[in-house]
């Protein structure tokens, strides 16, 4: 696991010095607002971590890895790259997990959560709005693209990994704040506005 960790290392670094950033929206990245919550896709995943690679922000970048042995590889990887790494899904530890970026949060670091994660893909659940409201943080929703890629059809969230001397684009939304969330009917308002935002991203 640790070899494969390093070669993918050593992958995103070829990527991040023969790639093109292109970046886009209300923030330019690197330049993320913290504290606050970045929310993509999961198949948007690898173009952002080939962006960090890239141009790493100046702030403390938190990540939600799944916490099943699945995740090691890519928590090991995110660590090499200098994410914050902390362990959690919706069937493992997920409340524990969000409550650990919470406290990150109240630290002035910037946390990133795939909206869809687990899946099915491209529906919003309500991790990221849920943290947002507790921790009384932005929500800032993002898209990460590549162009050429290899796309992984047969995968659920159908991920596109960036290839050497690909074109990378970041789009920022503007943030949000989500200080309503007081019942149901807020809650799936929300998740609705992070829904459809992402899609047009």
């Amino acid at each position: 696991m640790a070899l494969t960790a390093a070669l993918f290392f050593i992958y995103a670094h070829i990527v991040a010095l023969t790639s093109r950033l292109n970046t886009f929206g209300t923030s330019r990245w690197p330049d993320v607002p913290a504290p606050s919550i970045l929310v993509l896709w999961h198949g948007d995943a690898p173009s952002l971590l080939a962006a960090f690679a890239k141009r790493r922000p100046v702030v403390p970048v938190v990540i939600m890895v799944a916490g099943d042995p699945r995740g090691d590889f890519l928590a090991l990887l995110c660590r090499m790259l200098g994410f914050e790494v902390v362990r959690g899904s919706e069937e493992q530890h997920g409340w524990a997990a969000l409550n650990e970026l919470a406290r990150r949060l109240s630290r002035d670091a910037c946390v990133i959560i795939t909206a869809d994660g687990g899946g099915p893909a491209r529906v919003a659940k309500v991790g990221a709005v849920a943290l947002a409201s507790a921790a009384g943080v932005p929500i800032v929703p993002l898209a990460a693209d590549c162009h050429p890629a290899i796309q992984e059809n047969r995968k659920w969230d159908a991920a596109r990994n960036p290839l050497p001397f690909c074109s990378l684009t970041i789009t920022v939304a503007p943030a949000r704040r989500f200080d309503f969330v007081r019942d149901i009917a807020s809650l799936n308002h929300a998740c609705a506005w992070l829904e459809q935002t992402l899609n047009t991203l």
